[in-house]
Protein backbone atom coordinates (compact mmCIF):
# COMPACT_ATOMS: atom_id res chain seq x y z
CA UNK A 1 0.00 0.00 0.00
CA UNK A 2 1.63 3.48 -1.24
CA UNK A 3 1.10 5.14 2.41
CA UNK A 4 2.57 2.29 4.42
CA UNK A 5 5.56 2.88 1.77
CA UNK A 6 5.55 6.34 1.70
CA UNK A 7 5.34 6.43 5.36
CA UNK A 8 8.49 4.14 5.94
CA UNK A 9 10.22 6.92 3.57
CA UNK A 10 9.41 9.54 6.02
CA UNK A 11 10.17 7.59 9.21
CA UNK A 12 13.47 6.54 7.67
CA UNK A 13 14.35 10.37 6.69
CA UNK A 14 13.06 11.47 10.15
CA UNK A 15 15.56 8.94 11.88
CA UNK A 16 18.27 10.04 9.52
CA UNK A 17 17.57 13.55 10.79
CA UNK A 18 17.78 12.71 14.34
CA UNK A 19 21.00 10.68 14.02
CA UNK A 20 22.22 13.70 12.03
CA UNK A 21 21.59 16.43 14.92
CA UNK A 22 22.76 14.08 17.80
CA UNK A 23 25.89 13.54 16.28
CA UNK A 24 26.22 17.81 15.88
CA UNK A 25 25.40 18.11 19.24
CA UNK A 26 27.53 15.37 20.75
CA UNK A 27 30.30 16.91 18.85
CA UNK A 28 29.85 20.48 20.21
CA UNK A 29 29.33 19.01 24.27
CA UNK A 30 33.02 17.36 23.59
CA UNK A 31 34.84 20.10 22.04
CA UNK A 32 35.52 17.97 18.77
CA UNK A 33 32.88 20.75 16.68
CA UNK A 34 31.73 23.94 18.31
CA UNK A 35 28.53 25.44 17.18
CA UNK A 36 27.61 28.98 17.30
CA UNK A 37 24.72 29.45 19.43
CA UNK A 38 22.61 30.26 16.50
CA UNK A 39 23.60 26.72 14.70
CA UNK A 40 22.91 25.30 18.39
CA UNK A 41 19.48 26.72 18.77
CA UNK A 42 18.52 25.83 15.04
CA UNK A 43 20.04 21.95 15.46
CA UNK A 44 18.06 21.75 18.87
CA UNK A 45 14.88 22.64 17.30
CA UNK A 46 15.30 20.45 14.29
CA UNK A 47 16.08 17.56 16.29
CA UNK A 48 13.07 17.89 18.41
CA UNK A 49 10.94 18.90 14.82
CA UNK A 50 12.24 15.77 13.76
CA UNK A 51 11.78 13.64 16.69
CA UNK A 52 8.14 14.70 17.14
CA UNK A 53 7.59 13.69 13.89
CA UNK A 54 9.42 10.67 14.05
CA UNK A 55 7.39 9.45 16.86
CA UNK A 56 4.17 10.29 15.59
CA UNK A 57 4.66 8.81 12.19
CA UNK A 58 6.13 5.27 13.64
CA UNK A 59 2.65 5.43 15.29
CA UNK A 60 0.72 6.10 12.34
CA UNK A 61 2.61 3.10 11.03
CA UNK A 62 2.05 0.57 13.44
CA UNK A 63 -1.58 1.67 13.41
CA UNK A 64 -1.90 1.12 9.96
CA UNK A 65 0.17 -2.48 10.26
CA UNK A 66 -1.08 -3.98 13.24
CA UNK A 67 -4.94 -2.21 14.35
CA UNK A 68 -7.40 -5.05 13.26
CA UNK A 69 -11.55 -4.39 13.73
CA UNK A 70 -12.34 -5.19 17.01
CA UNK A 71 -9.71 -2.40 17.98
CA UNK A 72 -10.88 0.36 15.93
CA UNK A 73 -14.10 -0.33 16.89
CA UNK A 74 -13.13 0.11 20.98
CA UNK A 75 -10.84 3.34 19.77
CA UNK A 76 -14.04 4.68 17.96
CA UNK A 77 -15.98 4.45 21.04
CA UNK A 78 -13.49 5.65 23.45
CA UNK A 79 -13.63 9.14 20.72
CA UNK A 80 -15.74 11.93 20.13
CA UNK A 81 -17.52 9.67 17.28
CA UNK A 82 -19.39 12.99 16.28
CA UNK A 83 -16.64 15.53 15.70
CA UNK A 84 -14.31 12.58 14.04
CA UNK A 85 -16.87 11.00 11.32
CA UNK A 86 -17.37 15.04 10.20
CA UNK A 87 -13.83 15.47 9.93
CA UNK A 88 -12.82 12.57 8.09
CA UNK A 89 -16.38 12.93 5.76
CA UNK A 90 -15.09 16.24 4.56
CA UNK A 91 -12.02 15.77 4.20
CA UNK A 92 -11.51 15.43 0.51
CA UNK A 93 -13.42 18.77 0.50
CA UNK A 94 -10.56 20.16 2.57
CA UNK A 95 -7.64 19.00 0.06
CA UNK A 96 -10.01 20.38 -2.78
CA UNK A 97 -9.90 23.90 -1.33
CA UNK A 98 -6.21 23.90 0.00
CA UNK A 99 -4.40 26.20 -1.77
CA UNK A 100 -0.84 25.46 0.28
CA UNK A 101 -0.55 22.11 -1.87
CA UNK A 102 0.02 21.77 -5.92
CA UNK A 103 -3.37 19.99 -7.36
CA UNK A 104 -1.05 16.65 -8.14
CA UNK A 105 -0.27 16.26 -4.53
CA UNK A 106 -3.94 16.84 -4.39
CA UNK A 107 -4.99 14.51 -6.41
CA UNK A 108 -2.10 11.99 -4.43
CA UNK A 109 -4.20 12.38 -0.96
CA UNK A 110 -7.12 11.89 -2.21
CA UNK A 111 -5.92 8.59 -4.23
CA UNK A 112 -4.75 7.61 -0.94
CA UNK A 113 -7.56 8.10 0.66
CA UNK A 114 -9.67 5.90 -1.45
CA UNK A 115 -7.05 3.43 -1.07
CA UNK A 116 -7.49 2.92 2.66
CA UNK A 117 -9.22 -0.55 4.17
CA UNK A 118 -13.02 0.94 4.41
CA UNK A 119 -14.21 -2.23 6.35
CA UNK A 120 -11.36 -1.06 8.86
CA UNK A 121 -11.97 2.57 8.86
CA UNK A 122 -8.51 3.65 8.61
CA UNK A 123 -8.33 6.84 8.41
CA UNK A 124 -4.71 9.84 7.98
CA UNK A 125 -5.08 12.96 9.48
CA UNK A 126 -4.56 15.89 7.05
CA UNK A 127 -0.79 17.28 8.36
CA UNK A 128 0.12 13.43 7.65
CA UNK A 129 -1.83 12.43 5.08
CA UNK A 130 0.14 15.84 2.74
CA UNK A 131 3.29 14.22 3.63
CA UNK A 132 2.31 10.55 2.79
CA UNK A 133 1.30 12.29 -0.98
CA UNK A 134 3.85 14.64 -1.03
CA UNK A 135 6.64 11.49 -0.88
CA UNK A 136 4.59 9.15 -2.69
CA UNK A 137 4.12 11.90 -5.85
CA UNK A 138 7.98 12.10 -5.71
CA UNK A 139 8.21 8.05 -5.66
CA UNK A 140 5.71 7.93 -8.51
CA UNK A 141 4.51 5.15 -6.81
CA UNK A 142 0.70 5.63 -8.61
CA UNK A 143 2.89 5.66 -12.00
CA UNK A 144 4.54 2.25 -11.34
CA UNK A 145 1.56 0.73 -9.75
CA UNK A 146 -0.51 1.32 -12.75
CA UNK A 147 2.60 0.35 -14.88
CA UNK A 148 3.29 -3.24 -12.69
CA UNK A 149 -0.55 -3.68 -12.74
CA UNK A 150 -0.38 -3.70 -17.16
CA UNK A 151 2.52 -5.84 -17.18
CA UNK A 152 1.00 -8.47 -15.17
CA UNK A 153 -2.12 -8.23 -17.48
CA UNK A 154 0.01 -8.77 -20.50
CA UNK A 155 1.77 -11.18 -18.65
CA UNK A 156 -1.25 -13.07 -18.16
CA UNK A 157 -2.68 -12.40 -21.54
CA UNK A 158 0.42 -13.92 -23.55
CA UNK A 159 0.30 -17.01 -20.93
CA UNK A 160 -3.52 -17.28 -22.83
CA UNK A 161 -2.48 -16.56 -26.59
CA UNK A 162 0.07 -19.77 -26.16
CA UNK A 163 -2.58 -21.52 -24.81
CA UNK A 164 -2.10 -25.07 -24.70
CA UNK A 165 1.63 -25.38 -26.64
CA UNK A 166 4.13 -27.95 -24.96
CA UNK A 167 7.44 -27.77 -23.88
CA UNK A 168 8.19 -28.99 -26.74
CA UNK A 169 7.14 -27.20 -28.83
CA UNK A 170 7.97 -23.82 -26.82
CA UNK A 171 11.48 -25.10 -26.18
CA UNK A 172 13.97 -22.29 -24.63
CA UNK A 173 11.80 -19.71 -26.50
CA UNK A 174 10.04 -19.17 -23.11
CA UNK A 175 13.20 -17.69 -22.04
CA UNK A 176 11.27 -14.73 -24.14
CA UNK A 177 8.35 -14.24 -22.12
CA UNK A 178 9.07 -11.86 -20.08
CA UNK A 179 11.36 -10.12 -22.45
CA UNK A 180 7.92 -10.19 -24.91
CA UNK A 181 5.66 -8.97 -21.71
CA UNK A 182 8.35 -6.16 -20.63
CA UNK A 183 8.93 -5.27 -24.70
CA UNK A 184 4.60 -4.55 -25.28
CA UNK A 185 4.77 -2.58 -22.09
CA UNK A 186 7.17 -0.20 -23.24
CA UNK A 187 5.36 0.07 -26.88
CA UNK A 188 2.25 0.70 -24.87
CA UNK A 189 3.75 3.05 -23.06
CA UNK A 190 5.80 5.11 -25.79
CA UNK A 191 2.04 5.28 -27.58
CA UNK A 192 -0.11 6.08 -24.73
CA UNK A 193 2.80 9.23 -24.51
CA UNK A 194 2.96 10.58 -27.80
CA UNK A 195 -0.78 10.63 -27.63
CA UNK A 196 -1.15 12.35 -24.65
CA UNK A 197 1.57 15.35 -25.68
CA UNK A 198 -0.22 15.85 -29.06
CA UNK A 199 -3.27 16.16 -26.86
CA UNK A 200 -1.20 18.65 -24.57
CA UNK A 201 0.09 20.53 -27.81
CA UNK A 202 -3.66 20.62 -29.48
CA UNK A 203 -5.00 22.23 -26.19
CA UNK A 204 -2.44 24.99 -25.98
CA UNK A 205 -2.74 25.18 -29.99
CA UNK A 206 -6.67 25.56 -29.32
CA UNK A 207 -6.47 28.42 -26.25
CA UNK A 208 -3.69 30.35 -28.92
CA UNK A 209 -6.30 29.93 -32.13
CA UNK A 210 -3.94 28.09 -33.69
CA UNK A 211 -4.10 25.11 -36.12
CA UNK A 212 -4.29 21.53 -34.22
CA UNK A 213 -1.61 19.06 -35.08
CA UNK A 214 -2.77 15.62 -36.65
CA UNK A 215 -4.03 12.99 -34.34
CA UNK A 216 -1.86 10.09 -33.55
CA UNK A 217 -3.27 7.15 -36.38
CA UNK A 218 -1.05 4.24 -34.99
CA UNK A 219 1.94 2.50 -36.19
CA UNK A 220 2.78 1.60 -39.88
CA UNK A 221 2.74 -2.04 -40.66
CA UNK A 222 5.38 -4.25 -40.80
CA UNK A 223 6.86 -6.56 -43.30
CA UNK A 224 7.78 -10.54 -42.39
CA UNK A 225 10.21 -10.95 -45.16
CA UNK A 226 12.35 -7.92 -43.66
CA UNK A 227 12.37 -10.11 -40.79
CA UNK A 228 12.85 -13.49 -42.34
CA UNK A 229 15.87 -12.25 -44.95
CA UNK A 230 17.75 -9.90 -42.71
CA UNK A 231 21.06 -9.59 -43.61
CA UNK A 232 20.59 -11.99 -46.71
CA UNK A 233 18.77 -8.91 -48.43
CA UNK A 234 20.06 -5.78 -48.11
CA UNK A 235 16.60 -4.35 -49.62
CA UNK A 236 14.80 -6.26 -46.33
CA UNK A 237 17.34 -3.83 -43.93
CA UNK A 238 16.62 -0.96 -45.79
CA UNK A 239 12.41 -1.53 -45.38
CA UNK A 240 13.17 -2.01 -41.80
CA UNK A 241 15.02 1.20 -41.65
CA UNK A 242 12.29 3.27 -43.47
CA UNK A 243 10.31 1.44 -41.16
CA UNK A 244 11.72 2.59 -38.16
CA UNK A 245 12.37 6.18 -39.97
CA UNK A 246 8.51 6.57 -40.27
CA UNK A 247 8.29 5.89 -36.38
CA UNK A 248 10.72 7.94 -35.20
CA UNK A 249 9.15 10.76 -37.23
CA UNK A 250 5.91 9.90 -35.22
CA UNK A 251 7.61 10.72 -31.53
CA UNK A 252 7.37 14.19 -30.72
CA UNK A 253 10.71 14.60 -28.14
CA UNK A 254 14.01 13.59 -28.08
CA UNK A 255 12.84 10.79 -25.16
CA UNK A 256 10.47 9.76 -27.14
CA UNK A 257 12.76 8.92 -30.04
CA UNK A 258 15.43 7.39 -27.73
CA UNK A 259 13.15 5.26 -26.26
CA UNK A 260 12.15 4.09 -29.95
CA UNK A 261 15.98 3.13 -30.69
CA UNK A 262 16.17 1.04 -27.61
CA UNK A 263 12.43 -0.69 -28.64
CA UNK A 264 13.39 -1.29 -31.97
CA UNK A 265 16.66 -2.81 -31.51
CA UNK A 266 15.14 -5.28 -28.86
CA UNK A 267 11.64 -5.72 -30.73
CA UNK A 268 13.92 -6.60 -34.28
CA UNK A 269 16.31 -9.06 -31.43
CA UNK A 270 13.69 -10.83 -30.56
CA UNK A 271 11.76 -10.97 -33.78
CA UNK A 272 14.67 -12.44 -35.34
CA UNK A 273 15.21 -14.81 -33.13
CA UNK A 274 11.86 -16.27 -33.03
CA UNK A 275 11.88 -16.63 -36.53
CA UNK A 276 15.67 -17.98 -37.03
CA UNK A 277 13.62 -21.58 -35.49
CA UNK A 278 11.48 -22.04 -38.65
CA UNK A 279 8.24 -23.48 -38.48
CA UNK A 280 8.32 -24.87 -35.33
CA UNK A 281 8.50 -21.15 -33.93
CA UNK A 282 5.21 -20.20 -36.16
CA UNK A 283 2.54 -20.94 -32.99
CA UNK A 284 4.67 -18.45 -31.02
CA UNK A 285 5.11 -15.83 -32.70
CA UNK A 286 1.89 -15.82 -33.81
CA UNK A 287 0.98 -15.44 -30.15
CA UNK A 288 4.14 -12.47 -30.05
CA UNK A 289 2.18 -10.80 -32.76
CA UNK A 290 -1.24 -11.18 -31.22
CA UNK A 291 -0.34 -9.54 -28.47
CA UNK A 292 1.38 -6.74 -30.24
CA UNK A 293 -1.76 -6.27 -31.95
CA UNK A 294 -3.77 -6.04 -28.92
CA UNK A 295 -1.95 -3.57 -26.91
CA UNK A 296 -0.13 -1.50 -29.32
CA UNK A 297 -2.09 -2.07 -32.78
CA UNK A 298 1.36 -3.18 -34.13
CA UNK A 299 0.68 -5.45 -37.04
CA UNK A 300 1.63 -7.33 -39.97
CA UNK A 301 0.72 -6.66 -43.39
CA UNK A 302 -0.82 -9.51 -44.64
CA UNK A 303 -2.47 -7.92 -48.19
CA UNK A 304 -0.55 -9.02 -51.37
CA UNK A 305 -1.80 -5.99 -52.71
CA UNK A 306 -0.25 -3.92 -50.30
CA UNK A 307 3.11 -6.03 -49.78
CA UNK A 308 3.54 -5.31 -53.75
CA UNK A 309 2.82 -1.67 -53.26
CA UNK A 310 5.30 -1.23 -50.62
CA UNK A 311 7.46 -2.90 -52.56
CA UNK A 312 7.49 -1.21 -55.63
CA UNK A 313 7.72 2.39 -53.57
CA UNK A 314 11.01 0.83 -51.58
CA UNK A 315 12.29 0.11 -54.75
CA UNK A 316 11.82 3.83 -56.50
CA UNK A 317 12.97 5.23 -53.06
CA UNK A 318 16.02 2.97 -53.06
CA UNK A 319 17.29 3.86 -56.84
CA UNK A 320 17.21 7.47 -55.24
CA UNK A 321 19.43 7.11 -52.91
CA UNK A 322 22.87 7.38 -52.76
CA UNK A 323 24.22 4.62 -50.71
CA UNK A 324 28.16 5.67 -51.61
CA UNK A 325 27.87 8.24 -48.75
CA UNK A 326 27.33 8.17 -45.35
CA UNK A 327 23.98 9.63 -43.72
CA UNK A 328 26.04 12.20 -41.77
CA UNK A 329 29.91 12.40 -40.96
CA UNK A 330 31.05 9.08 -38.45
CA UNK A 331 33.61 8.32 -36.47
CA UNK A 332 35.96 5.77 -37.96
CA UNK A 333 37.52 4.54 -34.67
CA UNK A 334 34.75 4.43 -32.41
CA UNK A 335 35.39 4.95 -28.61
CA UNK A 336 34.67 1.34 -27.94
CA UNK A 337 37.09 0.35 -30.02
CA UNK A 338 39.49 2.68 -28.89
CA UNK A 339 38.93 1.07 -25.58
CA UNK A 340 39.50 -1.84 -27.03
CA UNK A 341 42.91 -0.98 -28.56
CA UNK A 342 43.97 -0.18 -24.97
CA UNK A 343 42.98 -2.69 -23.20
CA UNK A 344 45.27 -5.31 -25.80
CA UNK A 345 47.97 -2.93 -26.32
CA UNK A 346 47.29 -2.67 -29.90
CA UNK A 347 49.85 -0.39 -31.59
CA UNK A 348 48.17 0.96 -34.85
CA UNK A 349 50.32 -0.81 -37.82
CA UNK A 350 52.08 2.46 -40.00
CA UNK A 351 51.28 1.80 -43.43
CA UNK A 352 54.31 0.76 -45.62
CA UNK A 353 55.32 3.84 -47.83
CA UNK A 354 54.23 2.85 -51.75
CA UNK A 355 57.40 2.10 -53.82
CA UNK A 356 57.60 4.67 -57.21
CA UNK A 357 57.53 2.19 -60.16
CA UNK A 358 60.32 2.61 -62.04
Amino acid sequence: MKAIIALEELIKQDEAHVKLAKKQLAAHESGENRLSKMVKASTETSLEEASGRLDKNRIKLQELLQKDIAELEKEERLRDAVIRKNYFHYQKSRIQRNKTHSNDVKIEAMMIIDELPIEKDIVIEDDILYNIAEKSYKMQLSLHERLDDKLTEIKNRFDTLLGKLSDEEIGELGLLNQQIAILVLHISVLIENIQQIIEEINEKHRNENKDEIPPFKGLPKFEDWWISELWSNHQAYFGLYKWKQIISGLCLTTMQKEAWEIIFANWVHIKKYITSKGEQAYKYNFAFDSLASEYCDLEEELATESLESMESILKKISQAEDFSKNIAPHQLITQYAQFKREKLNFSDPVPSPIKKKK
